[in-house]
């Protein structure tokens, strides 16, 4: 059967569970489910949701590793796959089915919120910041034209370790 590959936006709905396997770090497991609501603007503005698709996603080895530290419950996500359908039997005993995604890619939507790069790449946020510029008001110096509160150690906004607030989220929800 041909694979359907396809990418998927939408909102982490459960915990992740992740499993190390003691096969090795290729071997390791992470699922978790996500859901895409669609829907449109009414003439007044109001949004109407009209439909939601559910995804179980799965994600293995350094993939599934990585994406434990930026992927959490409630998180906007961008996921792209392998899409299957994959029956099972439910708790009642009926024979069931989902959709799986089989995760080639993760990330967060970065419409729906903000995120800092943390990797190895030609060029990096702190290699960027560290270069002399000129300050100006409203954070108008940062290459990323970011306010100062949200830029290095400075993104505290409500206590320490706490991230900034999301971006987008007077809009719609996917």
């Amino acid at each position: 059967m041909a694979a359907v590959r396809i990418f998927a936006a939408g909102k982490v709905t459960t915990d992740l569970r992740f499993t190390q396997s003691a096969k090795g770090p290729d071997n390791d497991f992470l699922s978790f489910a996500m859901a895409h609501n669609s829907g449109r603007y009414q003439d007044d503005g109001t949004w109407v949701q009209t439909s939601t698709l559910w995804l179980n996603v799965k994600a293995f080895g350094r993939l599934a590793r990585n994406a434990r530290g930026a992927v959490a419950k409630g998180r906007p996500v961008v996921v792209h796959g392998e899409l299957r359908h994959e029956p099972y039997i439910g708790a009642d005993g009926q024979k069931r089915n989902s959709l799986e995604l089989h995760a080639d890619a993760i990330g967060l939507n970065l419409r729906h919120c903000t995120a800092e790069y943390m990797g190895f790449g030609e060029r990096t946020r702190e290699a960027l910041v560290a270069a002399p510029q000129v300050t100006q008001p409203d954070g108008a110096g940062d290459p990323f034209g970011a306010p100062p509160d949200t830029v290095g150690d400075a993104a505290q906004p409500d206590g320490a370790g706490k991230p900034p607030a999301a971006v987008g989220a007077d809009e719609p929800p996917f």
